[in-house]
């Protein structure tokens, strides 16, 4: 995402698992789409990532790259284990139609025990005034969510077989697993995953699908949910960085993903579409994400959301220092 917002490449690929198109999208002020569940092949090789809780798609700058670019890339593959529904019209066209009177939910209660920055939170009761004020039913509202116990749920899924993998790169690349080839973060992984048992990885999915039962019930009552897409603007470098000495399997959820996977990670466990976008600037000078999330399949829903949005609270002018557009005047 870095070298999007810098104008190097107009569009970068990006994989999310819990967050991490959206996040770094966050951080550096472009958009950041995950789509649905099944909506982007990962055929013909793969079925699906994570055991359907990932997803690859693009980060961009506007909502229209994001837009044209999901319809290069919603095309299903043969064999593909499950199809779901498309309108019949491209991304790109619906991305430019008003989008309809939707009842938009609003919230920055912390999921995870991680307070939202004072300015982010404003920044997402001013896009929600926003919306009120295109005409959608607008309300706060948060869901149901024991955000710590989902996380310690995802990390037992994500890192299940995790030592099979690494063990087979240090057979392909002549590398021993160890301290000397690993980042301290990464063998106290490896070292859980080769400890984990059937039962374990099971529990964690029933623990997964009792989490997304529970997320379900408020889209029952909400189109959309609107919230942070982390907590606080981009951070230190070094703060979540895998070479931690303090970090265990048994902290891990707390020291490295809440920090940012707090209001991303819901969309991941429903697999439902959300996207992010720099809706606004912090006092730092730094870009707050604003995260959009619709129901399975509703990618048209946010993008026409999201387009309003950045025609009222345009951010195309908005560059870093370091940009190619500002190379000639240098």
């Amino acid at each position: 995402m870095a070298a999007v917002a810098a104008g190097i490449v107009p569009i970068a690929h990006g994989s999310d698992i819990a967050g991490s198109i959206r996040i770094p999208a966050s951080f550096c002020g472009g958009v950041g789409l995950k789509p649905s569940r099944g909506r982007v092949s990962f055929g013909p090789m793969m079925d699906e990532n994570g055991y359907g809780l990932g997803t690859n798609f693009v980060q961009a700058r506007s909502v229209r790259d994001a837009a044209a670019m999901l319809d290069c890339l919603a095309v299903p593959q043969i064999g593909d284990p499950f199809l779901i529904p498309r309108p019949l019209e491209p991304y790109a066209a619906l991305a430019r139609m008003k989008p309809p009177k939707l009842r938009i939910g609003w919230s920055t209660t912390a999921l995870m025990g991680v307070d939202v920055d004072s300015e982010v939170a404003q920044a997402v009761e001013r896009t929600a005034n926003v919306l009120a004020g295109m005409g959608h039913h607008v309300s706060e509202a948060s869901p149901e969510l024991d955000g710590l116990r989902a996380m310690r749920d995802m990390t037992d899924v994500w890192f299940f077989g995790f030592d099979l993998r690494l063990q087979n790169y240090a057979r392909l690349s002549g590398h021993a697993i160890g301290p000397e080839t690993l980042e301290p973060v990464i063998l106290k992984i490896y070292e859980h995953a080769r400890q984990m048992d059937a039962a374990q990885f099971l529990n964690a999915l029933a623990g997964i699908n009792t989490a997304r039962r529970r997320l379900g019930r408020y889209f029952t009552e909400y189109d959309v949910w609107l919230c942070p897409t982390t907590p606080k603007a981009a951070e230190p470098w070094g703060t979540y960085n895998l070479g931690r000495t303090d970090v265990t399997f048994e902290n891990l959820a707390e020291e490295i993903y809440r920090g940012t996977c707090q209001f991303t990670l819901p969309h991941n466990i429903l697999g439902i579409p959300a996207i992010s976008l720099p809706l606004a600037m912090h006092t730092s000078g730094l870009p707050i994400g604003i995260q959009l999330g619709a129901r399975l399949a509703n990618e048209h829903i946010i993008l026409q959301l999201a387009a309003a949005l950045e025609e009222a609270m345009p951010w195309s002018g908005r560059v870093p220092p370091l940009h190619v557009s500002r190379t000639e005047q240098e």
